[in-house]
């Protein structure tokens, strides 16, 4: 079998072992159990924001077929998920709406803007695979929909812009699909429950169950467009029981709304998360954005924000979650652009002066996963002798077995991989991650 390892020292460094009859070896165990399947993977990436599509535009064209061929090719990390947003977020070049200022007829609607930077790149990116899915997010209904009367800064979307807001979510999916850019999920909002500085709209549980039920789903299913998700929260996993219980409690909430989408920034969670796919296990659970913020984390070097990462995502992965998606794809040197200055990491980082690309240790860690584990792939149980050997494992549609083991300690650790009466042994390196392909 082949396994690859990265480290602080080389990138998916590619070697070989032979599985053979194993013996039992119960003090060191990594056992994987093929026959006990958890979900199903809807795939991994990341997402295409106009800062991303602006640093693209002004990378040379040798650096944008590189750019591309790093995150979509097969050589690459193969990405088959994306996320777009509705309008203006943080990281767009400034606050835009679909519609002019007090348009109640919705009659001005236009994406043009879109043109310059986004659908180029978003475009770009399905002609390397055409088979990418996407996920849309809005962060804030046009200023004057809003009580506060601008994009920014929360507020929230008044009772009598509902069915108007709603009508321009669907009214940009329809516009972006004649552009060949086929949306089949779409969040109610962005982080519902945070004011910010940027583009911002706040929600409680029950409104958000409100605007999907009685809006958002029907005008979706009046365009015809019966076939596209929505996903609520949005949002840290902190407050996500809390979230899901008030929203399913809405009446024809649970045959609107198809799944939950959520953050990392307060931190794991993993119980809880869990407990949300026990108990509404017929609706998907998808990561929809992570990033290391300059914010917090500027000074931590890059093996730590790659452990970061790949922490994250074995976590949210045994605890139920359904696929990945990154945040910005790409940025400049200084973590932007960015109108209002929120700063932070992304996995390849661009000098646009210079045309000079940046690959990040946390693009191959998340390559440990992207890579190996196929569209339809099912979570198969991995139980671990040691704590500080995370795992997490998979069966793809091929029938190929991928496992995936994480080591953030400071120590080599040895562990004996178990499946089918058939191991060998592993050395986990100190700092590393290992995936396994049997």
């Amino acid at each position: 079998m082949k396994y690859y390892i990265t480290n602080k020292d080389f990138n998916l460094q590619e070697r070989s072992i032979e599985l053979q009859h194993c013996p039992h070896a119960e003090m060191s165990l990594v056992k994987i159990y093929p026959d006990i399947e958890k979900q199903q993977i809807i795939g991994f990436g990341g997402a295409l924001t106009e800062s991303s599509a602006f640093v693209y535009s002004k990378m040379g064209e040798e650096n944008q077929k590189k750019l591309l061929d790093l995150y979509f090719s097969e050589d690459g990390n193969r990405y088959n998920f994306g996320r777009l947003h509705i309008q203006s977020c943080d990281f767009s070049l400034g606050n835009r709406a679909y519609v002019d200022s007090n348009d109640d007829t919705l009659n001005s609607f236009s994406i043009k803007d879109d043109f310059k930077y986004q659908i180029p790149f978003i475009k770009s990116a399905l002609e390397k695979n055409k088979e990418i899915e996407f996920l849309a997010s809005p962060w804030s209904p046009p200023a004057f929909m809003k009580t506060n009367g601008q994009m920014n800064q929360g507020g929230k979307l008044k009772e009598e812009y509902y069915q108007s807001w709603a009508k321009i979510m669907v009214k940009y999916i329809l516009a972006y699909k004649e552009e060949g850019i086929i949306i089949k999920r779409i969040t109610v909002q962005n982080e519902p429950a945070a004011v910010q500085t940027w583009d911002s709209c706040v929600y409680t549980a029950t409104e958000e169950a409100i605007f999907a039920v009685k809006y958002l789903r029907k005008e979706l299913d009046i365009a015809g467009l019966n076939d596209v998700k929505i996903l609520i929260w949005d949002h840290n996993k902190d407050l996500i029981i809390e979230r899901c219980n008030e929203s399913f409690n809405v009446k024809d909430a649970d045959k609107a709304i198809d799944g939950i989408a959520f953050h990392w920034y307060s931190g794991d969670h993993f119980e809880a998360l869990s407990y949300v796919n026990e108990k509404f296990s017929d609706k998907e659970l998808i990561f929809t954005e992570g990033c290391v913020e300059y914010s917090r984390f500027a000074n931590t070097n890059q093996i730590t924000k790659a452990e970061m990462y790949a922490h994250d995502m074995i976590g949210n992965l045994k605890a139920g979650m359904n696929g990945f998606l990154d945040w910005n794809l790409i940025l400049d040197s200084h973590g932007g652009p960015n109108h209002v200055k929120n700063f932070c990491d992304a996995p390849v980082m661009c000098d646009i002066e210079n045309d000079i690309i940046d690959i990040k240790k946390s693009f191959y860690y998340i390559g440990h996963f992207s890579r190996f584990i196929k569209k339809n792939a099912k979570r198969i149980l991995a139980s671990s002798y040691n704590k500080n050997l995370e795992t997490v494992a998979f069966l793809n549609p091929d029938g190929s077995k991928v496992v995936i083991v994480l080591n953030t300690s400071d120590n080599n650790i040895d562990f004996e991989l178990s499946i089918n009466k058939t191991g060998c042994k592993v050395i986990s390196e100190a700092h590393s991650i290992i995936t396994i392909v049997i």
